[in-house]
């Protein structure tokens, strides 16, 4: 990290403190619950926000998530493209949580947040490690140190309080002696999530019922509140989220910007789906330039064609961005670039069939789409359903 990223997070430590104070230290009173990990932040969080609202009732229960705020029975629409907020808006909505009666919190932090120590100040009383893959070394430039900004969770937990880790992870991030002695520690593996039942598909979301399971046991939530709380979540926005329309092909629209996520996206559609794989596929700009060959490669060994399109670009060359994914598919021929999102979205569904179906990835449920220096209106979801209407119509 160079020293003015280390100077930023001093002001960014203290800034926090200053709007705690600020909003009169909402968290007090409160039972808040940390989720990090590479993938799977945000169902875990939904689960374990359905948990707790099972136990306690859906009034004492908040979330901040990067798909929605919830506070109680209210909830909004995340549209900052960010999944930690800055500290202020933080704090502001805690305040708002605890003048509303909400007891339990589940927040999603990231591994900027953490290292940027944007949420210093909060006391968490468990907190969950899902998984640590390849993601944000743009900024962390290392695994090494991403593990270590991962790992900063533990200074948020209170003594004793539990840390619900993937057994992969434990050694990939650093917990001091001190501090690994003070945690209880509540391991699980990907063999004992083949055991669980959730409605959600695919062998990650069994991980991350687990991992909300274990989290809510361990927190004191009843087992029956468990098990409803689990079962109730159907689906997620934009992540594994299915828009079907009779005689048409799928689509399938997720979150996964990872070549872990999208290997695992790919390797479930590829098992449940006897047609023809179209992929749309796209990696943000200004951000691990590393990782886009391995994101290709990751879908051609389950796609039989690939359309390269743009998601966020920001102020990157968007010529960079796809030379960087084409890099890695030099041994997949049926790939073409089309830059509008639309035009490739369209194309993909233009050419599929009804056994088919159509994966488009990157963008999950947002509602922005970074260009420059704006951010354009964009629903994935919303412009699939548009051009579903527009090819029945014909």
């Amino acid at each position: 990290m160079n020293f003015y990223q280390q100077l930023k997070n001093i002001y960014h430590f203290f800034q926090a403190h200053a709007w705690r104070l600020t909003y009169g230290r909402p968290d007090r009173g409160m039972q808040i619950y940390g989720v990090t990990g590479t993938n799977g932040k945000t169902t875990t969080c939904y689960l374990l926000d359905s948990i707790f609202a099972a136990a306690y009732g859906r009034p004492q229960v908040g979330m901040l998530s990067t798909v929605a705020w919830r506070l109680g029975e209210w909830e909004e629409h995340n549209v900052t493209k960010m999944t930690t907020l800055p500290s202020r808006r933080v704090y502001q909505l805690l305040q708002a949580m605890q003048r509303g009666g909400v007891r339990y919190v589940v927040l999603e932090m990231t591994s900027h947040a953490l290292d940027q120590h944007r949420l210093a100040g909060i006391t968490l009383v468990g907190a969950i490690i899902l998984n640590l893959e390849r993601e944000h070394l743009d900024y962390h430039r290392t695994m090494q140190q991403y593990g270590r900004a991962k790992g900063e969770i533990v200074h948020y937990l209170a003594p004793g309080a539990p840390l619900v880790i993937r057994d992969t992870v434990l050694e990939k991030i650093f917990i001091p002696r001190d501090k690994f002695h003070q945690l209880k520690l509540i391991r699980f593996t990907a063999e004992q999530a083949r055991s669980v039942t959730t409605p959600l598909p695919g062998a990650f979301n069994q991980e991350n019922a687990l991992a909300a399971s274990l989290l809510a046991r361990a927190a004191g939530a009843p087992e029956q509140a468990i098990a409803e709380g689990i079962a109730v979540v159907q689906h997620v926005p934009g992540r594994m989220q299915w828009i079907v329309e009779p005689g048409m092909a799928r689509v399938l629209i997720d979150y996964a910007v990872t070549p872990d996520a999208l290997a695992r996206l790919y390797s479930y559609v590829r098992t449940h789906t006897g047609g023809n794989i179209f992929a749309v596929l796209g990696a943000a700009g200004k951000r691990d330039r590393g990782k886009r060959p391995a994101m290709a490669q990751a879908v051609a060994a389950y796609a039989d064609e690939i359309v390269l399109t743009r998601e966020d670009p920001w102020m990157e060359d968007e010529e960079q961005i796809f030379s960087d994914l084409e890099r890695g598919l030099t041994a997949f021929a049926a790939w073409r670039r089309v830059p509008d999102r639309r035009e490739a979205i369209a194309y993909c569904l233009s050419k599929a069939v009804a056994q088919d179906v159509v994966v488009i990835t990157g963008k999950g449920a947002e509602r922005g789409m970074a260009v420059g220096r704006e951010i354009i209106s964009w629903s994935d979801s919303e412009v699939v359903r548009e051009l579903l209407r527009e090819n029945r119509a014909r």
